[in-house]
C-alpha cells in the first residue's frame, strides 16, 4: 500500500447515494456470510486498503477545525518525543514516551525531576526520576501522570546485566483511589493476565504486573510515536493511510474478540501509532474477559472499571455484560472521526443520540461497502451491529466480496485448466529507485527480504507473503520483490493446480481468499 492518495479524508463523489435512491444490492453482489465471515475464521495479521450500508443524509467534509472536545480520564497514553537528554551505551530506538491522560485527556508535560507526589500520598511512598523500583527497574524519566497514577520510562537492570540491546520499558505506577481499592490488586492482576494472552502486532505488549510494598505497578514495551486523537486533530493523513489505521485497529481487536477478551475502552487516546507506522491498542487494562468455557460470570471485580462516554454504546451506559460489539460501537465511531475529523454524533452519548433520534450522517464519497460496515457498528443497538471487530473488519476491508468474485474466477483457471496462475502483468520500475530511498526505508525493505528469505526456507509461504507484501508497501514495483512474490505465487499454483476433489477446490478457495487480502497481489499497477 502507498500513500499516494494525498486526498484528505475523502476520495471522489460519484459513489455517493443520496435518500432517494434506492442501492440494489445485487449490483454489490456481497455475500453476508462472505462479508461477515463466522467467528471461526482467522484473520492475518496484514493490513489491507479496500474500503459499507446507505446512510439518511450526505455529508460535506468539514474542512475547519474539528470540534472535539477532550474528556476526563485514567488510560495510559503515549506521548510523541523520546527523552533527547537521556544518555546511554544502549539504543534508545525502541523507548516509549509514555505520558498519561490529565483532565483534559491531552499528553501531560512533567518535570521528569518531580516526586510523584500523588503516588506518595496515595501509597504511602514517593518516587523519583533515579529510584529504583523493585530492584530491577531504575527509574529514568517520568512520562506523564493521571487520575491512575504515572507512567515512566524505566532501565531494566536485568537487560543490562545480559546486555541486551534494548533494555528500556515502560512502567505505570498505580496510585490514588484505585490503588486503595481492595479489589484492586485482583483486578489489575486479572488485566495483565489477559493483556499478556493478546501477543499481536496491532496490540502493546504487557510484560507483568507486580509490586513493591504498597505500590503495585506494570510493566510493558516502550514505543515511540503519538496517540491517535493528535493525528485525527492533526489532519494531515492520506485516505489510503485512514483506512490502513482502521483496518489494524480492526485486526488488533478482532484478535482479542477471538480469545474472549473485550477492551470496553477503545477510544483515540488509547490508540498509538509508532513511528514506523504500526497502530497499537494500548490500555487493556479495563478489559474484562468474557464468561469462561464452564460459564463462569462477571464478578464484583469488574465494578473499578469504567468507560468513556462519547465512545460507550449504550448497552454500555445500561449496564449490560461487556461485549465484542461495545467494542465495535466505538470502532465506528473512530472511523467516521478519521475520515471527517467530527463525531458522528456531536460527542453526545449514545443513550442520549438514541432517544433524541440522532442519526449518522452518510461520509461523502466513501465507497459503499465501507459506509455499510461503519453505519452498522454505529447502530444504537446491540444486535444490530456487527458482532465481533473479525464481522467490520472483513466488511470494510472487503475481503468476503472479493474473494468470492476474484477469487472463485481465479480458482478456476487453476482447477479447471490446471493453468499457470500468476496475479501479475508485466510492470514497470518503481517510481523511485531503490537507491534513492532514505535509507531507513532501504533498511526495512531489505530486513523484510530477509525474513521473507528465512519463511522460504521453511516453505512457510504465508509467513513470506507477509514479510514480501510489507516490502512492497514500502517499495511498490521492486523488481527484486516482484521476483520473489513470483517464486511464491508459483508454489502456491502448483499447488492448486494438483487438487482434484470437491474438498480439496474448498480449500483451495479459502486459500485464495487469504491470497486476496495482500495488497502486493491485487494491487498491482
Amino acid at each position: 500500500m502507498t500513500d499516494g492518495d494525498k486526498t484528505q479524508i475523502v476520495g471522489s463523489d460519484d459513489l455517493l447515494h443520496d435518500d432517494n435512491t434506492e442501492l440494489d444490492e445485487s449490483l454489490f453482489d456481497i455475500d453476508d456470510s462472505l462479508a461477515c465471515g463466522d467467528d471461526s475464521i482467522m484473520i492475518d495479521d496484514i493490513t489491507e486498503l479496500s474500503a459499507v450500508q446507505d446512510a439518511p443524509r450526505d455529508v460535506e467534509l468539514d474542512e475547519s477545525e474539528p470540534d472535539i472536545t477532550l474528556l476526563d480520564d485514567d488510560a495510559t497514553v503515549l506521548s510523541l518525543k523520546a527523552d533527547d537528554e537521556l544518555e546511554s551505551e544502549f539504543s534508545f530506538d525502541d523507548a516509549t514516551v509514555i505520558a498519561m491522560a490529565n483532565n483534559d485527556d491531552t499528553t501531560a508535560v512533567v518535570d521528569p525531576n518531580n516526586t510523584l507526589s500523588a503516588l506518595g500520598s496515595a501509597a504511602g511512598v514517593g518516587f523519583k526520576v533515579g529510584d529504583l523500583l523493585k530492584d530491577r527497574f531504575r527509574l529514568e524519566k517520568m512520562l506523564g501522570e493521571g487520575g491512575m497514577g504515572a507512567v515512566f520510562l524505566a532501565l531494566d537492570q536485568r537487560k543490562i546485566e545480559a546486555r541486551h540491546s534494548d533494555p528500556y520499558v515502560a512502567i505505570k505506577l498505580i496510585s490514588g483511589e484505585f490503588s486503595q481499592d481492595p479489589l484492586a490488586y485482583i483486578s489489575l492482576q486479572r488485566e495483565t493476565d489477559k493483556s499478556q494472552k493478546l501477543a499481536h502486532p496491532n496490540v502493546i505488549t504487557v510484560y507483568d504486573f507486580d509490586r513493591d510494598g504498597d505500590v503495585f505497578f506494570m510493566t510493558m514495551e516502550a514505543l515511540k510515536g503519538q496517540t491517535l486523537d493528535t493525528i485525527i486533530k492533526a489532519e494531515t493523513r492520506s485516505r489510503a493511510q485512514t483506512v490502513t489505521y482502521i483496518n489494524e485497529l480492526s485486526l488488533g481487536l478482532a484478535y482479542a474478540h477471538q480469545r474472549n477478551i473485550v477492551h470496553s475502552d477503545i477510544k483515540p487516546q488509547n490508540i498509538f501509532v509508532t513511528d514506523d507506522g504500526v497502530l497499537k491498542v494500548l490500555d487493556f487494562g479495563i478489559a474484562r474477559a468474557l464468561s469462561s468455557v464452564e460459564g463462569a460470570v462477571q464478578d464484583e471485580v469488574d465494578e473499578v472499571v469504567g468507560l468513556t462516554p462519547a465512545y460507550a454504546s449504550c448497552e454500555m451506559f445500561e449496564g449490560a455484560v461487556p461485549d465484542p460489539a461495545d467494542d465495535v460501537y466505538a470502532i465506528g465511531v473512530i472511523a467516521y472521526q478519521l475520515f471527517t475529523g467530527l463525531h458522528p454524533f456531536d460527542r453526545k452519548k449514545a443513550t442520549v443520540a438514541r432517544d433524541t433520534g440522532m442519526q449518522a450522517k452518510r461520509i461523502k464519497g466513501l465507497p459503499y461497502y465501507q459506509w455499510k460496515a461503519i453505519s452498522k457498528a454505529l447502530s444504537f443497538e446491540r444486535t444490530m451491529r456487527w458482532q465481533n471487530a473479525d464481522q467490520f473488519y472483513r466488511q470494510f476491508s472487503g475481503a468476503g466480496r472479493r474473494a468470492r468474485h476474484l477469487g472463485m474466477a481465479l480458482l478456476a483457471v487453476v482447477l479447471l485448466f490446471g493453468g499457470y496462475l500468476s496475479f501479475y502483468t508485466p510492470e514497470a520500475g518503481p517510481d523511485i529507485p531503490f537507491a534513492e530511498l532514505a535509507p531507513a526505508v532501504q533498511k526495512k525493505v531489505l530486513d523484510n527480504l530477509a525474513e521473507a528469505d528465512q519463511a522460504l526456507t521453511f516453505s512457510d509461504m504465508n509467513g513470506a507473503l507477509f514479510y514480501l507484501d510489507r516490502a512492497y508497501a514500502l517499495h511498490p514495483r521492486n523488481q527484486q520483490i516482484m521476483a520473489k512474490l513470483n517464486v511464491v505465487v508459483d508454489k502456491i499454483a502448483d499447488a492448486l493446480a494438483a487438487i482434484d476433489t470437491e474438498s480439496g477446490r474448498e480449500v483451495g478457495l479459502q486459500q485464495l481468499d487469504e491470497l486476496l487480502k495482500y495488497d502486493s497481489l491485487t494491487q498491482n499497477p
